[in-house]
């Protein structure tokens, strides 16, 4: 008896420690505004037939690893001049801004829509994803949460600071 006893409390506690590992390690789904949302890239493109309205911005970033992220983007600013940055370093005080807005949005999973896609010379075309979870849990995953107008013009706007924070410190 004692020994049934024993192997119940031990598969109790086995069970225990799964959940309580899983539920720090389970992919997060965006819809729980009181988990915070573990990210580990940010990437939002455009190209146009004009110049000064293609833009590129990529974050890549490592919470476990203080300093480990980097930034890189390319637009032009309201001068004509191109701003740029190639894997520049940041930490997370630097991405505060940019953690709070992601930590905003709805990133439930989406179905994607197969279209056929057909380029023309002048087309503009857009790319935007966010990869959910982290380097250390494996569990990655990209996801298109869908943008308002405001919410792009945020996002350019956090990602411009961003530029202008970072390149002050980078000396360009």
């Amino acid at each position: 008896m004692h020994s049934k006893l024993w192997k119940i409390a031990k598969m109790l506690l086995a069970v225990l420690v799964l959940l309580t590992a899983n539920i720090g390690c389970a992919p997060v789904q965006g819809e729980d505004k009181m988990t915070h949302v573990e990210w580990s890239a940010f990437y939002m493109s455009r190209n146009h037939q004009f110049r000064t309205l293609c833009y590129r911005f990529e974050v890549n970033y490592d919470p476990f690893k203080e300093g480990q992220g980097t930034f890189s983007c390319f637009f032009v600013d309201k001068k004509d001049a191109n701003c740029l940055l190639s894997s520049a370093k940041v930490t997370s005080e630097d991405l505060a801004e940019l953690d709070a807005f992601i930590q905003k949005l709805s990133l439930a999973e989406q179905e994607k829509k197969q279209s056929e896609k057909l380029f023309a010379h002048d087309a503009t075309t857009t790319e935007f994803y966010i990869t959910l979870g982290s380097y250390k849990n494996k569990n990655r995953r990209k996801v298109t949460p869908q943008l308002s107008s405001m919410q792009k013009d945020e996002a350019m706007d956090i990602l411009k600071r961003l530029y202008v924070k970072v390149s002050k410190r980078e000396g360009k």
